[in-house]
């Protein structure tokens, strides 16, 4: 049998399909895998309206059938997807803190005022603000490893990313400081992979067996968070859940003109818990 995975054509995104891929060929070996290149909206840097920049020409090809499944980083798959799609797998979870770079390996605190940092994110750039006030921001195009190179050749003063990219590029030294959790709060899904298929495909059913349980009950938490928001990834908004002996702990902040509204609430269903975290980071 073969399977055609949709894919961005970044680096990145192609060592995250590929990753897929292998976790596949582990309990499917007879499976012929191959690689379906899109170009997206966000790669080809057209002005769309609402998210998805990133997915909607993936899950185009899915919905079409010139791919079977599409492989996404999770943060950028909007939470309501097209009729017909489905999220089958979410196979892997990498380390979902930001991390700031540097040229020098200075961390935030010794940044001069007036330092540029590079970042598209509302809500990186809101949570930096929280934690420094006298930062400039600037935004930054290209893949990470673009980002990087204009950061090194003094572009910017600093960059925010996410560690999970880093991991998956195998450039994790390049990190100069790793923010915890309470000080940057993540995006919804960071660090997580997400498959796309069409709903009721018999060809593509064996694929939660792929899953990571694990990292499946935190995104259903923390996409109830974003859906229920209904502000998607433009918002100052981040969300994290952990799950671990049947309790699931969700961080979640919002930034308004009322300032840093930061929650922390338990619990053991994900979709009531990302529900009421919205509501009460919105009190």
């Amino acid at each position: 049998m073969k399977l055609k995975i949709g894919t961005r054509g970044s680096n990145l995104a192609l060592i995250q399909t590929r990753r897929v891929g292998d976790q596949i060929k582990t309990i499917k070996p007879e499976v012929e895998i191959e690689l379906i290149i899109v170009k997206t909206s966000g790669d080809l840097r057209r002005k769309t309206k609402g998210s998805g920049i990133f997915a909607k020409e993936v899950n185009q090809a899915v919905l079409d059938g010139d791919a079977d499944i599409g492989v996404h980083s999770l943060k950028d798959l909007p939470t309501r997807l097209p009729e017909g799609l489905s999220l089958v797998s979410i196979p892997e979870r990498l380390t979902p803190n930001d991390v700031l770079i540097t040229p020098n390996g200075a961390r935030l605190s010794d940044l001069p005022s007036d330092s540029i940092i590079g970042t598209g994110s509302p809500r990186r750039r809101a949570e930096i603000s929280h934690l420094r006030t006298d930062l400039k921001f600037k935004k930054i195009r290209g893949n990470v490893d673009t980002r990087i190179r204009k950061v090194e050749s003094g572009d910017f003063d600093g960059l925010i990313t996410s560690m999970a990219a880093l991991e998956r590029l195998g450039l994790e030294e390049k990190a100069s400081q790793k923010f915890d959790f309470e000080e940057v709060v993540p995006a919804a899904g960071q660090g997580s992979l997400g498959v796309v298929g069409r709903k009721d495909d018999e060809k593509t059913s064996f694929l939660g067996e792929i899953s990571d349980e694990k990292a499946r009950l935190e995104s259903i938490c923390e996409r109830a968070f974003l859906r229920e928001l209904g502000l998607g990834c433009k918002a100052g908004a981040g969300v994290l859940a952990r799950a671990k002996d049947n309790e699931i702990k969700t961080l979640a902040v919002l930034h308004d003109s009322e300032g840093r509204h930061l929650v922390k609430l338990r619990g053991s269903d994900p979709v009531e818990l990302g529900e009421k975290a919205t509501r009460e980071v919105k009190e």
